[in-house]
């Protein structure tokens, strides 16, 4: 698979929570740009819905996004959302599984899978 353009799930661990959604990605060449919805389940807190918009790139089945900006959905409070960078690479079973980070030390393994192209 050389264009990961389409609608890919999200699943996400970082330790003291999960992540679960779906992403939409466009590529055009090299560059990709989309956005991330997904539920963010926090031991121990009420979970809410993110949308993240995202840039980055494909190359050598190699994907790198990083978040441009962030919509919390669905939460009655109001709190700083650190945006996310996402690395992964195309495994054999057309999954990109990898790592993310943001520049608040949280750290997290993801994997996606291609819903739709």
């Amino acid at each position: 698979m050389e264009n990961i353009t389409g609608r890919w799930s999200f699943n996400e661990d970082f330790g003291f929570g999960k992540d679960e959604g779906f992403i939409e990605l466009t590529q055009e060449g090299e560059n990709i740009k989309g956005v991330f919805v997904y539920t963010e389940r926090i031991e121990g807190e009420t979970p809410f819905r993110v949308q993240q918009d995202v840039k980055g790139t494909f190359i050598d089945n190699k994907l790198k996004v990083s978040g441009t900006a962030v919509e919390i959905l669905d939460s009655e409070i109001e709190f700083e959302y650190h945006l996310d960078t996402w690395e992964g690479v195309m495994n054999n079973k057309n999954q990109i599984v990898g790592h993310s980070y943001d520049n608040h030390e949280c750290f997290g393994v993801f994997v996606m899978e291609m819903i739709q192209g």
